[in-house]
Parts: structure tokens; sequence; C-alpha cells
């Protein structure tokens, strides 16, 4: 942030930019670069600069946001607390506004906000909280930015990671909090890499250096710096981090370094980002045109043999499809078994407390049979019920790893094919295709409805409904005891089979978003080598177009250096 000052965009030369691609993308058909050229319609009608802290589960986001603006505003502790998106910002009053995924507005005092963020009082999000925005006063120093805290990335409840990705297209400045135990992981390089496609300014928050020496500090320190500069040429600054006593100083340096840069000229942060996300969209546009213009100028006797030598034969297509589906298919194979290992040391567990309680309950049922058979019925449906609901929820980070794991590993195979496709036209027609991350995220799964019905044998009740429970108080008890058993057993069975639709479900549908990733990058590039030789002079303008286009979006430099400058 020590460059010179860029010109701004106006704002008639960002609307051409979007227009433009959105025009071009729909005459070529170029479908891939339909979710970036959203990103950046999105970032381009915010006002406003987001600075948002980012990071895995439990790496001190909420902590530090807290600490920063000296109130105890958002809700912290050992489990996974934010479940949705928080905003902070200037107000001349104090208040929070709750904004829900149906549109609904709903605005109350601070002190409530924990009943639409905490994990605990709003668990997945069942109150389908879209964003919650809070003003102070205090914030006055800050008022020309707006901090954001994410719900953590990599716990075992896969929404909240779904609700900070979802909010990447918007970031600003990025703050990317890691702890200092483990330092760095892949998942860290993985969210940088994800993010330096939506803004240049990273920045890296290493928290949690009270627990270190200062040569400790050091050296972790200087391992994430080295760690970074293997995966990006552009600096990454890095902030040690403590909420504790005794390390001001640390708060001092973020704000003397980073802060109060953003807050001095936040609408130049703003320029720069917007450049380097419209730089990025013009590229990789051009970057198809440039395949469909050397195509176009391939005799049409010749063009059969560039798409196979681009795409491959169609038996090569068909094995990548199928390696997808193969993908998917292993793993919804093995949910039941895998499911069932994760339950099958709570049976007896479970057993034994219904039992207990059953020990407590069954003395006050005096009456007839009949009613000691209805309120045995009534009390073991509640507590089974609780059973299951509990057992679900300790275990869904495990039921809902496959969702994780395929997600990755479809990825990486889209990724995989796309820079093959790559390496084949730099090397048939001299120019790379440059195209837009592969990235597939699972849906976050509801968890199954464990209500258990009725489940007491009627026959009992055909017995009589006269006979006084003194005459088989003992015979009944025994029964009991061994219904307790069945039941347990029925329902874990029963909610493995639940959590198996739920997470196959999922399954097959990344799958299917999987090909049709595949699918439209494959008729994009068919489409783009189709182009007859008459077409040639209309994507020469077009290519034109684009690069005018591209010298608005940083009309400070010359021709080549605006991705390096905007960190590209």
């Amino acid at each position: 942030m020590t460059e010179p000052t860029p010109i701004p965009i106006a704002p008639d030369a960002v609307r051409e930019a979007l227009e433009t691609v959105r025009a071009l993308c729909g005459r070529y058909q170029i479908g891939a670069l339909e979710e970036f050229l959203e990103s950046c319609q999105s970032f381009a009608q915010e006002k406003i600069l987001n600075i948002a802290v980012l990071g895995r589960f439990k790496a001190g986001k909420s902590s530090f946001l807290n600490h920063l603006l000296g109130k105890a505003l958002l809700p912290v502790g050992v489990i996974p607390v934010t479940t949705v998106v928080t905003e902070i910002q200037y107000g001349p009053e104090e208040r929070a506004q709750i904004r829900f995924l149906d549109g609904r507005t709903e605005t109350t005092e601070l002190g409530r906000i924990g009943e639409f963020i905490s994990e605990s009082e709003n668990p997945e999000n069942q109150k389908q909280v879209a964003q919650v925005r809070v003003e102070l006063p205090s914030m006055e120093r800050y008022r020309r930015i707006r901090f954001v805290d994410t719900p953590g990335l990599e716990s075992v409840l896969d929404h909240n990671t779904d609700a900070s990705l979802e909010w990447l297209p918007n970031v600003g400045l990025a703050l990317v909090a890691v702890g200092v135990d483990p330092p760095l992981s892949r998942h860290d390089i993985e969210l940088i890499r994800n993010l330096s496609r939506y803004t240049p300014n990273i920045s890296l928050l290493l928290t949690k250096v009270d627990v270190l020496d200062e040569g400790e500090r050091a050296q972790v320190q200087a391992f994430v710096q080295k760690q970074l500069a293997r995966y990006w040429n552009r600096s990454v600054p890095v902030f040690p981090y403590s909420t504790r006593a005794g390390f001001e100083e640390l708060r001092s340096q973020l704000d003397r370094d980073l802060l109060s840069h953003v807050q001095a000229e936040p609408a130049e942060q703003r320029n720069i980002i917007l450049r380097h996300k419209l730089d990025s969209l013009l590229g990789e546009c051009a970057g198809y045109l440039n395949l469909a213009l050397k195509s176009a100028e391939i005799a049409d006797s010749e063009r059969e043999e560039l798409r196979t030598k681009i795409l491959g034969r169609k038996e090569a297509l068909d094995d990548t499809r199928l390696g997808l589906r193969l993908i998917v298919r292993h793993a919804t194979g093995a949910t039941r078994s895998t499911f069932e290992r994760c339950l099958e040391d709570e049976e007896t567990p479970a057993r034994e407390r219904l039992l207990i309680g059953l020990e407590k309950e069954f003395p006050s049922w005096t009456r007839s049979l009949l009613i000691a058979t209805e309120q045995f019925d009534d009390w073991l449906q509640v507590r089974v019920t609780e059973e299951m609901s509990a057992l679900s929820k300790k275990h869904r980070g495990e039921f809902v790893e496959p969702l994780q794991r395929v997600g990755r590993q479809l990825s990486q195979s889209l990724q995989d094919f796309r820079n093959r496709l790559s390496e084949r036209t730099l090397e048939t027609l001299g120019v790379p295709l440059r195209t837009t991350e592969m990235d597939l995220n699972a849906e976050d799964p509801r968890s199954p409805d464990v209500r258990v019905g009725k489940i007491f044998d009627r026959n009992w009740e055909l017995l009589s409904f006269l006979v006084p429970m003194t005459i088989f108080r003992g015979i009944v008890g025994r029964h009991f005891e061994r219904k307790v058993g069945d039941v347990v057993f029925m329902n874990l069975s029963r909610l493995t089979s639940q959590w198996e639709e739920i997470v196959n479900g999922a399954l097959l549908k990344l799958e299917k978003d999987s090909m049709r990733r595949l699918d439209s990058l494959v008729a994009t590039i068919q489409k783009l080598i189709a182009s007859a030789g008459q077409e040639a002079p209309r994507i020469r303008e077009d290519l034109e177009r684009l690069e005018e286009l591209r010298g608005r979006a940083c009309p400070d430099a010359t021709p080549g250096k605006c991705r390096a400058r905007c960190g590209g």
C-alpha cells in the first residue's frame, strides 16, 4: 500500500467493462465466466470498504475484533460459536439490524445479537439469518470502513464454512487469522489462494502469540513468511497479535501499519481492488477469445483435428466424466458402513443412560398396566428423541466429512482437466487458456428429523386395562428394560439411514454440479474452436475492445504491468 495512488476508475468504465464481458460471454457462449462476472458486479455496487476477518475455527477472529473494538460484542467460546456473517461499522447510536433470508429485517439491541449469530442459540442457522449488521458510535475513528466477522472454516459445522466461502466475493481487505499452533496449514494456504482472486490486499493475523516467548515468536513468524513466499510473489504482511495485557504494542503496530492507512484512503483501496477484479475478468475473457481467434485462422478442414488436440478424443472426455462419477460412487457406497462405525460405540452408553432414567421413573407408574405402558411409551419417546438428537449433533462432523472430501477431490479433478486444456492450447495455438478456479462447495445439509414415533408394542394393552401393576410389576419392569435396548438399536439404525440418505443426496448433487462445470467448460471450448474463418475479424475487434477496457481499468500502468500492480 506504499505504491502511488492509482487513477480512479470511472463508474461508466466499470459498467461498460461488465456489460461488455456479459455480452461477449453470451455471444461466444463462455459459460465458465458467469460466476466470476457476478462477483465483480456485486463488488462494484458496494460503497464501503469491507475488512473481513477470516480463518479456521478457533483462530481467534471474534476475540480479535472484541479486543480491537474494546467491547465484548461478539460471542466467543471453546466450541464453534459464530454461525452468521456479522458486519460492524460506525453508527450514531448502538443498534443491530438482523436481515433474514426471506428479506425481512429486524432492529434489536446489541445484547440480543447472540440469539442470531451464536451457534448455541441459533444452531445451523435455524432462524434463517442472512446477515447481522452492528452499528457503534465508538467506531467513529473507523467510520470509513466496515469490519466483518465470519464463521470459522474447517470446523465440524459445514454450514459455517459455507457461509464464509459464499461471502468471499464481497471481500475488500482480507485479514486471515492464523493461530500459532499450528502456525500455517494447507487450509490457510488454500484460503489465501481463493482470496487472491477477489483482492490483492491480503494480510495474515498471527493470533495467540502470548503462548510463545520472544524467540519462538520470531521463529514462527519467519516460518510463516517463508511458507507464504513459496506460493506468492507478492508480499503478504504478517501481523502478530494477542488480546492479553502486555501486548498492546502489537495492536498499535496493526493500527499504525494497516488500519490507519485503510481508514485514511478507503476509496483508493477500493479502487485498487476493483481494478484487480476487472483486470482478471477482462484478461480471462480475452484468453477465451484468443483461443477462438486462433481457431478461426485455421482452415476448416483442420478444425476437427484441432478440437481433438485440445479436448482429446471423445473416449478421453468420457473417461474424465467417469472419473468424476467414480469419486462420488465410491463415497456413496461407503457412507452407511462409515456411519455405522461412528455410532456403534454409542449403543451401550445410550442404553445405560436410558435404563438409569427408567429406574428413576418406573416406581411412579403404579396404576393399571394400560396406564403404565402409556407412561412408559411417552417417556421413552421423549428420551430416545433427545438421545438421537444429541448423537446426531455430536457426530455431525463425521457424517458430513464425505462431502468436504469429495468436494475437494472433484475440484482437484476439474482443476487438473482445466490445466491440461491450458497446456494443450498453449502447445497447439501458442496461447494459454486462462480460466477461473474450479472450486466446488457442497451445500450444508440439514440434520435429519430424529423425532421418534409411538414405539410400544400395543399387544400389551390387550392383556387387561383392569389388571393392577402390583401383580405384574416385576415382569413389566423387565420387559420395559428389554424394550429400551430394542428401541435404542432400532433408532440408531434409523439415524444411520437418515444421514446416509441426506449425505448421499448431497454427494449426488455435487456430482451433478461437477458435470455441469465440466460440460460448460467443454462446450465453451468447442464453441470457440468451431469459429469459422469469417468470424476472425469480429473476434479481433472484440479482443481490441477488451484490451481497450483493460487499459481503462489500469490507466496509469503500461501494457503488461497491470496484473503485477494489482497482485495478479
